[in-house]
């Protein structure tokens, strides 16, 4: 009996003690958990300070996209444009500085390499946002099917052996292959399709550094050394006479120090024609047309407004989810870019309606305003379509241009450049159709101006030239307002 209530007394104690205990740890748990969540919320507000301090270092490839993410940015990021708006982004050979600016850059945006070739390597890299004509929904305004081929050149070669090569551009190749076609042909229109066939096929001959290639029903797979500099070809001419070689990427791609093409002395070898052509006898390579989409897609306003919310959309990506204030101002600044746009397309219309229907028709040397006629009601004529790769005006080619503009009824022709080229030149004399008192720009901004003021150049340019009357003054006002954003 003793025994039982010994134990009891025990059970008692032991029960008072372990509710204590349980108690005594419970506070001590709502302690920590306490002081654990006063230390997360100093870290969280800590690290979310850090993010929002940190501006962003953007790079714009081409002046047309710079003055975009300039009017879309909040104005505490750094926005560089890498190249001057008198160089032609077509030819653009990233310089050893141009490449230090793209590598520190958190972002670089580019029209991509159907605009801009040399960046056709950049655009692997996981920092770089592609806005132009691949990135956005958007149909092709021309019928045309592209061809397998980005380049072809007609050379007039002596008998003997001459060297073709690749080298790589900071550091890499455009591409690790090449598909070539070499074919005894002195016309790229008349041999094209052939070309293509050839470089569709399955049945290609690969070959690698110092093959010899020569003229052939087949096509070549191009193979460059990754352990080399420079990968080179020979090229074998079995008899005199004229040569069309056609590739399947731009040869200017692989170009670094010296010309792609020589011969056995190790002189330049330049084609007597080539495709894509200036037209007028200049070795000047322009990436339009054949074997890729037509990148001129900012010509309609629509297509800007694609390209701003793609930008803006990467942009947001950098700013912190605390920073509600820069993502605010974010918001705003696309939206005003998306109503500035809006109405410049409005504008646009209201100038165009005061040209005569008939006289819509815009006629130029290159295939660049094609976005623009599908947009607002004109039809286009690029004078190089109907020349095809001449590069000198040869009757029968005047006969085919000139048949083309009568039976247009064309009224002006339209330049690209100032003063005229001279293949402009020659067309309007022999045809008698004047050419516009001013240039029409068709590959980016103006040397002075922004993205809406060249928009306004060439729609006033078109109108004023067609027999319409542009209204300046309220198209200066969306200038202004653009000018604003990007202060």
């Amino acid at each position: 009996m003793i025994m039982i209530i010994i134990l009891n007394i025990k059970l008692f104690f032991m029960s008072i003690f372990k509710r204590k205990f349980i108690k005594e740890k419970m506070i001590i748990n709502r302690g920590t958990v306490r002081n654990s969540l006063i230390s997360c919320a100093f870290l969280l507000s800590t690290t979310a300070g850090e993010v929002l301090a940190k501006d962003k270092n953007y790079v714009a490839v081409e002046p047309l996209t710079c003055d975009l993410v300039k009017a879309i940015s909040p104005s505490s990021n750094k926005v560089t444009c890498l190249v001057k708006r008198k160089q032609d982004v077509h030819d653009l050979k990233i310089t050893p500085r141009q490449a230090n600016i793209l590598n520190s850059a958190d972002r670089v945006f580019t029209l991509g390499k159907e605009m801009t070739p040399a960046v056709r390597n950049l655009e692997k890299k996981s920092n770089t946002v592609v806005v132009g004509v691949n990135a956005i929904d958007v149909e092709n305004p021309s019928n045309e099917e592209a061809n397998s081929f980005e380049w072809a050149g007609t050379f007039e070669l002596s008998k003997g052996n001459y060297t073709w090569s690749f080298a790589k551009v900071e550091g890499e190749y455009a591409d690790p292959a090449m598909k070539m076609v070499i074919l005894e042909a002195s016309d790229i229109e008349e041999s094209e399709d052939y070309a293509s066939e050839l470089l569709e096929s399955d049945n290609s001959v690969n070959k690698s550094n110092s093959d010899v290639l020569i003229a052939s029903n087949k096509a070549y797979i191009l193979n460059f050394d990754e352990r080399k500099d420079k990968t080179v070809f020979n090229v074998e001419i079995k008899k005199k006479g004229k040569y069309t070689f056609f590739t399947e990427h731009m040869p200017f791609e692989f170009e670094a120090n010296e010309h792609f093409f020589k011969d056995i002395a190790k002189a330049d070898v330049e084609p007597i024609a080539q495709f894509p052509s200036e037209g007028d006898g200049h070795h000047h390579h322009h990436h339009h047309g054949h074997g890729s989409l037509d990148p001129h897609v900012w010509h309609d306003p629509n297509n800007l407004i694609k390209m701003s919310k793609v930008i803006s959309k990467n942009i947001k990506k950098d700013i912190s989810f605390f920073n509600r204030e820069e993502r605010s101002l974010l918001n705003d600044r696309s939206n005003k870019v998306t109503s500035i746009l809006e109405n410049l397309n409005n504008w646009t219309f209201n100038q165009i309606s005061t040209i005569p229907a008939s006289n819509r028709l815009i006629v130029s040397k290159h295939k660049a305003m094609d976005y623009y006629g599908a947009a607002f009601g004109f039809e286009t004529i690029s004078l190089l379509d109907v020349l095809g790769d001449s590069s000198s005006l040869r009757p029968q080619e005047i006969n085919s241009v000139l048949k083309v503009l009568k039976e247009g009824n064309v009224k002006v022709l339209f330049s690209e450049q100032n003063p005229s080229s001279k293949l402009l030149k020659n067309l309007s004399r022999l045809s008698s159709v004047p050419l516009s008192k001013d240039q029409i720009f068709t590959d980016g901004l103006m040397l002075k101006g922004n993205t809406v003021s060249v928009a306004i150049h060439n729609t006033c340019t078109i109108v004023n030239s067609l027999g319409g009357q542009c209204n300046l003054n309220d198209g200066e006002k969306l200038e202004n307002e653009w000018n604003v954003l990007i202060k």
